[in-house]
């Protein structure tokens, strides 16, 4: 999957030291590429000076010279509008966490679209939450919602994902954390939420609540109040909540999960989910009082 290359735009001159910038000034771009060490002093004074004459953006400039590549730059843009994503290899998240990698790709923009129509179905509600289910494993519903959870963290919005999916968790995988408490740890009263929560660094508005520890019952642990308590209570400290949950026709978790949270997004797989399990879906959701957003074809 290769990202779409994003051009420089925003025009600027380097007119003092960093150590000399206002508090209140965002970091221009050459001060931003310096100190990634993506460009040297002696380097930024050689841009400023080729500017005034050719009268480049100091982007454009830079690569000219060709002292820097276009995703170093893109980089540093990403850095000054406060875009986070990060490099293959620089990370220990998983390829398949293209809004991370590939934030200008194909899927990225369906992702952001479907941002959108979630935005537009939640309208002024106070409560931003989702669950994210599929009819049988393999959909593709740990990926949609690790991917959707980052695009709404690089809206700025404090996004809090949570690994319901006490079968079969893989939010902790993705994200390359440590699976140690977890939701179940919570909800069995062996840890508070608080040692729990997860920032992703790479993410400074991303948390992930993993799964916990495999236990042999995580339906009973989600009927419990905890559960019940944790779901409404997260909402109050996080701008958007969504929730991994496990396979509808597979068990019955999924509705209990689906009934706390209250909101749905289907995630179906092309070619390969049926019709009939879709509508068995929205049959079990409709039971458990949840609204059914919409729903999503993964192709991928």
């Amino acid at each position: 999957m290769s990202a779409i290359e994003v051009g420089p735009h925003m025009a600027t001159a380097l007119k003092k030291e960093a150590h000399d910038r206002p508090a209140s000034r965002p970091m221009m771009i050459g001060e931003l590429l310096r100190s990634a060490g993506l460009l040297t002093d002696e380097d930024v004074v050689m841009v400023v000076a080729a500017q005034q004459e050719r009268g480049l953006r100091f982007g454009e400039m830079a690569i000219a010279l060709g002292l820097l590549k276009p995703e170093d730059l893109s980089r540093g843009l990403s850095r000054q509008f406060e875009y986070p994503y990060v490099r293959y290899g620089e990370s220990g998240l998983d390829p398949a966490l293209y809004m991370a990698y590939a934030p200008f790709s194909k899927p990225a923009e369906e992702i952001r679209k479907l941002r959108s129509r979630l935005v537009l179905c939640w309208g002024t509600a106070n409560s931003k939450t989702l669950t994210v289910l599929g009819a049988q494993k393999g959909a593709g519903c740990s990926r949609v919602a690790a991917n959707l959870a980052i695009a709404f963290s690089q809206l700025g919005e404090r996004t809090l994902l949570v690994d319901a999916n006490l079968r079969a968790p893989r939010q902790h995988k993705l994200f390359g954390l440590n699976r140690s408490e977890g939701l179940t740890d919570i909800l069995g009263g062996r840890c508070s939420l608080g040692p729990a929560l997860v920032p992703v660094p790479a993410f400074p508005h991303l948390s992930v609540l993993g799964a916990g520890a495999t236990v042999p019952n995580p339906q009973e642990l989600l009927t419990r109040p905890a559960f019940s308590y944790l779901m409404q209570t997260l909402p109050s400290n996080f701008d958007v909540l969504i929730v991994d949950a496990p396979p509808v026709l597979e068990f019955a978790d999924a509705q209990l999960i689906a009934a706390q949270v209250r909101n749905c997004l289907l995630v179906t797989r092309q070619h390969v989910s049926r019709l009939a399990d879709v509508d068995s879906v929205r049959e079990q959701v409709q039971l458990s009082g949840a609204a059914l957003l919409g729903a999503v074809v993964n192709g991928s």
